[in-house]
């Protein structure tokens, strides 16, 4: 669907992923609620437990600092083996971002790659950082306002739930890319820094 205005003309992208909720105890189910989701978006059924259960330990992007993971022990998280075989032995087929290899600042090729997989079909999951110290927040992008498919725009708007309650969260890359440490506007669930700099996403795609 599209509409435009006297500026451009906007295009949009929605994929067919509700918000659902994560479960509250043991340091929080985000990340394992975000592979729930994309489970059912490609009509399999995966309890949140599972996900936990096959990743010995709480489902994170990114794999636990000793730090992370003593921060987390109290609360019923921590643990967790590799996110990326989890995701292979549940049957999953993703692309991650490429954090490794990327021009910094990262953000505005990271915000290209997030529009090029929902325009695929695609959904993604991501992390945010609330502050430079707490670890972050885990969602998923299931949509996008754009105007050029081909080129980073910080007007593109993405669409993301927090999974703590239903609200759909609509957010423009110019917001959500920024500083932890000094961030200009509030961001709802946190940023993604500019330099992005860790593995902050997942293309999940469709099983093999």
């Amino acid at each position: 669907m599209s509409r435009s205005d006297s500026e451009q003309t906007i295009s949009s992208v929605r994929l067919d992923i509700p918000p659902r909720r994560q479960w509250g105890h043991g340091h929080g189910y985000c990340g394992e609620t975000v592979v729930q989701a994309f489970g059912l978006y490609n009509g399999a059924w995966i309890s949140q437990q599972i996900v936990r259960d096959v990743n010995k330990g709480e489902y994170l992007i990114h794999h636990l600092t000793p730090e992370d993971d003593q921060q987390r022990r109290p609360s019923g998280g921590g643990g967790g083996g590799d996110p990326l075989a989890t995701l292979t032995t549940l049957k999953f087929s993703y692309i991650a971002w490429d954090y490794q290899n990327a021009c910094q600042p990262q953000f505005p090729a990271y915000g290209l790659w997030i529009k090029r997989c929902l325009l695929q079909g695609f959904p993604i999951m991501f992390r945010t950082k609330l502050d430079q110290f707490f670890g972050g927040h885990i969602m998923p992008i299931t949509g996008i306002d754009y105007s050029n498919e081909n080129t980073f725009d910080e007007r593109d708007t993405v669409y993301y739930y927090s999974l703590f309650n239903r609200e759909i969260l609509k957010q423009p890359l110019s917001i959500l890319g920024s500083d932890p440490a000094a961030r200009r506007v509030y961001c709802s669930w946190g940023c993604v820094p500019l330099d992005v700099s860790i593995r902050f996403a997942f293309n999940m795609r469709r099983f093999p």
